[in-house]
């Protein structure tokens, strides 16, 4: 005897959608065998690094440095077959605060506000470490700690506060990568005499916040450096997202924007330089 069975149109099947009625065989085929069936085991939980933009330094001669955006973390637990936009913020332009960077979704809105903008003698604030005081020209605050007066006898420049320690592989979760990168420093101030710099937080050179009469460079949120001899700003850095989880999770359905994938040490790490989106 024949068994039943559904007589209609062959229904279609992607990684991100399939309509109609399916039986369990066809499921099992399509998911098994094809590899072509919507996954909805979203990744739980997921950890996020999230970094706005740096601040722009002042406009007018021996400015002030502007300040480092802050690192905001966490986890959070994302819906299969949503996608999740991500915002990476712009660096500010001279006296302009860098922009705010977040994970928008359903369920999530998580995000880190840019850093503040350096004046023409006091170092931009990030919120939570202001920038160096007006007795000269102070560097931006930093990620990590306040930034630094410059000297009122020797028109120097200060320092720019210390940046925040980012492994691009966190040490939280074992990996085999140990290096990593430093973000949200603060702008060095730029005196008359001469210039602050940025700093690390073992107090050395710091390729995150911008040197004095220089930007900022991409993707790291440090403040803009001072500037020393023109009336022009520089920019901050823009900002920075990043999202792992452990790779016993399918890889998201899909991606858009600059986002770099790695697969290490049994977590998948998305690496996002530019605004997108990601589905799990």
């Amino acid at each position: 005897m024949g068994t039943g069975g559904i007589i209609g149109k062959l229904n279609p099947s992607t990684t991100n959608s399939a309509s109609g009625v399916w039986s369990v065989n066809e499921v099992f085929l399509r998911n098994t065998v094809n590899g072509e069936w919507p996954s909805f085991n979203a990744p739980d939980p997921v950890s996020y690094n999230i970094l706005g933009g740096g601040g722009g330094s002042g406009s007018e001669q021996s400015s002030a440095g502007g300040a480092g955006a802050l690192l905001v973390q966490g986890t959070c637990s994302p819906s299969g077959g949503i996608a999740y936009t991500v915002t990476i913020g712009a660096g500010g332009g001279q006296n302009t605060a860098g922009a705010a960077s977040s994970l928008v979704g359903s369920g999530i809105n998580v995000s880190s506000a840019g850093g503040g903008a350096g004046l023409s003698r006091v170092g931009g604030s990030n919120g939570s470490f202001s920038g160096g005081a007006d007795a000269a020209v102070g560097g931006g605050g930093g990620a990590g700690a306040a930034g630094h007066g410059g000297s009122a006898a020797t028109f120097a420049g200060g320092n720019g506060g210390s940046a925040a320690s980012l492994p691009l592989y966190p040490a939280s979760i074992p990996t085999p990568h140990s290096s990593g990168i430093n973000v949200g420093g603060g702008g060095a101030g730029a005196g008359l005499s001469s210039n602050g710099y940025p700093t690390d937080p073992s107090g050395g050179a710091d390729s995150s916040g911008g040197a004095a009469n220089a930007a900022a460079p991409a993707n790291k949120g440090g403040g803009g450096g001072g500037d020393q001899s023109s009336n022009s700003g520089n920019s901050g850095g823009s900002g920075r997202v990043i999202l792992r989880y452990a790779d016993s999770f399918p890889a998201a359905t899909s991606t858009t924007g600059s986002v770099t994938v790695t697969v290490s040490g049994g977590y998948r790490h998305y690496d996002f330089t530019s605004s997108g989106s990601i589905t799990f």
